[in-house]
């Protein structure tokens, strides 16, 4: 059985998604703060299995401690770096109502 995430991944092994990961942050370590490494980190972490990660934006606030504002602003971040690509994803069961998808790009 594929995961719906799969389709949204750049990877397809562990591998290659710590190598992107590694010279993402060296190209761009001085362009990103604490928090953005914190949530590209976390990205990472929910990545791990099927290359994507779908989060909802209070889910990383809550597990990095800081505010649903400043997620969104180190997402935006992240995007325009060109290190992540956030997938607008509408969940029919919930009305619309759901999470993004985000996945870690190649460098």
């Amino acid at each position: 059985m594929t995961n719906y995430l799969a389709e949204y991944a750049y990877f397809t092994n562990e591998f290659d998604l710590d190598k992107a990961l590694s010279e993402h942050k060296q190209d761009h370590w001085r362009a990103m703060n604490n928090t953005d490494r914190d949530v590209l980190n976390l990205i990472y972490h929910y990545s791990m299995e099927f290359g994507a990660a779908h989060l909802k934006h209070d889910t990383i606030a809550a597990a990095i401690g800081k505010s649903n504002g400043t997620v969104r602003r180190a997402i935006r971040k992240l995007v325009k770096l060109g290190i992540i690509d956030r997938v607008h994803y509408i969940r029919p069961v919930m009305n619309g109502l759901g999470a993004n998808i985000y996945a870690i790009r190649p460098c």
